[in-house]
């Protein structure tokens, strides 16, 4: 564990990254640049490339083609050819979709791997305490000093039979690789992080398959080839299947990862060149060994693992030399990362962002949202009413009614407010807020990546979805605006400028909070969460109004179409173009609603528009001007006609 820490700690301690954004990470990286030893990174790095196709590539897809030949009865180059069709599909979408795949299978795989060992082994497993016992016995008797005694030996194997192929992986640089493109303020965050993995993996997993074995009294390789045969007798019984199914959803996970390794290992000595080559000589070394196999028999794989274990200890050797020469730079990091990030406050963030990835958020939303709209009785209503406006210091004297007269918590949340209450400037090329709320951020769109704060970004083309495409091209090098609307804000939107509504995306994502926390906690979450994004032309150029769904937001509801549902139960993503009906929408027209608090983002299109001087954080009221377009693109009808909608502006 102290090892992965250091590995994972220097491997974003010594990254770089490149001009698409992309970071390159691993153990050469740090051995260059914390050693100054090109040499040693060079030799590192080619035996680790040799290391991930023989032991990442060839050894995964031989044990799984091994196991759906005994365990399914799938012989030929099916599985083989099936695989590797999804590996492609994987890997083609970079290091993040390898993340995603993995947050899926991983979690799917341990279910059916624990399952399926209680199942199995329930009646046949000895005694933990004597298997403790036993362990111990073993681990200090004079010959184990030696040969590590006969559990190692099981565990070797019995880790090389399936159990992530090879556990921890830091000694040969999968974990540093991999550790190294995390997004993270201080290194030694994602240090102490990564040492969850290894006691998982070394404590857990290896002590479960050490304890069946020991059960089994397979200690010998001979012997624990007949305990998996004797297991494979057993294949049509559902709880095999899933047991094995496991070792099938650990492989697609590990060769992925392996691959990624490899590609880190390749860009470093060869360059971007060399990246689809390498691709293909991966795909050409695991097809090529499932074939060996196929037409020989089991004996490929114990050959194929021998060289692939071996080129694994080379490797280890330059790494575990410079993690000990440079573990005091992974020590200062930590009395850093003590010192000034605030742990106690870390460590509370990070439960709170563990529990918003396990709540069910989207039917809590639904949930709260219905519970918001009930009609209490008047007498328990109007005191919920009058305190929840005392706990968020809502100006209720702005509102349209007085507050006994709502019949609902979500009516007085969504209030309109009274005449005369904001003004909007009326200049013909400003630009004015949408909302009552507060600037979160703002500024350029930089290619297509928006920089919310320092290590808060993410990608416009995430951010449009998949209704985007078409408008992707006018907003990159455009602006940004974000606006964060807390419970005391007024929650009605309105358009920020004269316009024709073009048409809406619909995105049905996730439903996180968007509170500070939440928002530099998880990675890219705008584009996570659920979105209904308003795309309007106007005399300037196009803008794009993003209402961004939270977990505490029942709806989002606009004024031009009644046909539009967020937070269903059933929600599918939907794209509309308006080309029947042109709707017109004047400057502070009512657009659309939050039931409850969430969050709009502006994007106005490349070269229209600049920013007036504003205050990060500061709060701001609809109708205020937030900046000025420039030259005029085209010409709109300022008069109603038979054939449009017309949403006029109310001063208020």
């Amino acid at each position: 564990m102290p090892l992965r820490f250091v590995s994972s700690t220097l491997a974003i301690r010594f990254r770089t990254k490149t001009a698409s954004g992309r970071y390159l990470s691993g153990p050469m990286y740090f051995i260059e640049r914390a050693l100054k030893a090109k040499w040693l990174a060079m030799g590192f790095a080619t035996v680790g490339l040799l290391t991930v196709l023989v032991m990442g590539g060839a050894v995964p897809m031989l044990y799984v083609t091994h196991i759906t030949n005994r365990a399914f009865e799938i012989t030929g180059m099916t599985v083989p050819f099936l695989l590797s069709v999804i590996l492609v599909f994987i890997v083609l979408g970079g290091v993040r979709r390898v993340g995603k795949v993995s947050a899926y299978l991983a979690p799917i795989g341990i279910f059916l791997f624990f399952s399926g060992c209680f199942f199995l082994f329930k009646n046949s497993l000895m005694n933990f305490e004597d298997f403790l016992r036993l362990s111990f016995q073993e681990a200090f008797q004079p010959a184990a000093a030696l040969t590590g005694g006969s559990l190692v030996l099981a565990r070797i194997f019995g880790m090389a039979s399936g159990m992530f192929f090879v556990s921890t992986e830091t000694g040969i640089g999968k974990s540093a690789g991999l550790s190294g493109v995390v997004r993270t303020d201080y290194p030694a965050k994602q240090g102490l992080v990564s040492m969850l993995a290894t006691f998982f993996e070394g404590f857990i997993i290896s002590t479960l398959v050490i304890y069946v074995l020991s059960s089994y009294g397979a200690f010998k390789m001979e012997e624990q080839v007949v305990f998996l045969n004797a297991l494979f007798q057993g294949h049509t019984s559902p709880v095999n299947l899933a047991f094995f199914g496991s070792f099938l959803l650990f492989g697609i996970v590990s060769i992925a990862g392996w691959f990624y390794t490899g590609e880190q290992n390749a860009l470093y000595m060869f360059g971007e060149r060399f990246a689809n080559f390498f691709r293909i000589l991966f795909l050409v070394t695991i097809l090529s060994a499932a074939y060996l196999y196929v037409k020989n028999g089991d004996w490929i794989l114990f050959e194929v693992f021998g060289l692939g274990y071996s080129l694994s200890i080379i490797a280890a050797v330059p790494v575990l030399i410079s993690l000990v020469l440079l573990e005091k730079i992974a020590r200062m990091e930590l009395k850093r990362f003590l010192a000034e990030s605030g742990a106690r406050y870390e460590v509370l963030k990070d439960f709170y962002l563990l529990i918003l990835s396990v709540v069910p958020k989207n039917l809590l939303s639904l949930l709260f949202g219905l519970l918001a709209s009930f009609r209490l009785p008047r007498f328990l209503l109007i005191p919920i009413l009058k305190a929840f406006a005392r706990a968020y210091k809502i100006n209720v004297d702005e509102a349209e009614f007085e507050i006994q007269e709502y019949n609902s918590l979500n009516a007085f949340f969504t209030r309109a407010l009274k005449a005369g209450a904001r003004i909007i400037d009326s200049a013909d090329n400003e630009m004015v807020s949408p909302v009552d709320a507060r600037i979160t951020g703002y500024g350029d769109i930089n290619q297509r990546i928006i920089i919310q704060a320092k290590g808060v970004d993410y990608n416009l083309k995430e951010l449009l979805g998949g209704g985007g495409s078409k408008y992707i091209d006018d907003f990159t090098n455009g602006k940004y605006i974000t606006f964060y609307l807390s419970p005391q804000d007024y929650h009605r939107i309105h358009s920020p400028a004269y316009g024709k509504i073009l048409g809406y995306y619909y995105e049905p994502g996730k439903l996180f909070p968007v509170n500070e926390l939440a928002v530099f906690g998880i990675r890219g979450l705008f584009p996570k969460n659920e979105r209904l994004i308003t795309y309007l032309q106007t005399e300037y150029g196009k803008v794009a109004v993003i209402k961004v769904g939270a977990s505490n937001v029942g709806r989002i509801r606009v004024t031009y179409d009644n046909k539009i549902v967020t937070n269903s139960l059933i929600r599918t993503a939907r794209t509309v173009e308006y080309k029947e009906v042109s709707i017109m929408i004047d400057k502070g027209a009512e657009l659309g609603r939050f039931e409850m608090g969430s969050t709009v983002i502006l994007l106005m299109e490349k070269d229209t528009f600049q920013f007036d001087a504003l205050t990060m954080n500061e709060k701001i009221t609809y109708g205020t001007t937030i900046g000025r377009f420039g030259e005029k693109k085209c010409k709109l009808p300022k008069n109603r006609s038979q054939n449009s909608l017309y949403f006029e502006s109310v001063i208020l």
